[in-house]
């Protein structure tokens, strides 16, 4: 009785750590898919000066808080993200738009790809 009360008691935990998880991510990816959403408004009406500002607040929180996920989660969309977001900050500062709004577009799919990578459902465990 004892081992099946175990059993029991870790299978809750290792639940519960998994949903926490899961919420904890999706508050992190949904805060930079806020933020560069503006970024993409801004490139949309000109305001590239406040967009080169915007970036650099943007990968100065990004490189801080993805510290946290790149050991717990796959990294590669960490690292796809920071060299979308090199390519962004360059294409900004030569003013070519089009490059910057494929960069946006990039750094959105692949923050969706974090939290679907992430989701705790039975498509991931079979």
């Amino acid at each position: 009785m004892k081992q099946v009360i175990a059993v029991l008691i870790w299978t809750l935990l290792f639940v519960s750590l998994g949903i926490y998880s899961e919420n904890k991510i999706y508050d992190f990816t949904n805060k930079f898919k806020h933020e560069i959403e503006l970024i993409q408004k801004n490139i949309e009406d000109d305001k590239l000066d406040k967009v080169a500002i915007d970036i650099k607040d943007f990968s100065k929180s990004w490189h801080k808080e993805k510290e946290i996920w790149y050991k717990i989660v796959d990294h590669e969309y960490f690292d796809d993200i920071c060299l979308s977001l090199n390519i962004l900050e360059q294409s900004i500062k030569h003013n070519d738009k089009l490059s910057a709004l494929e960069q946006v577009e990039t750094i959105k799919m692949h923050l969706n790809n974090i939290l679907e990578s992430e989701k705790c459902d039975l498509n991931h465990i079979f």
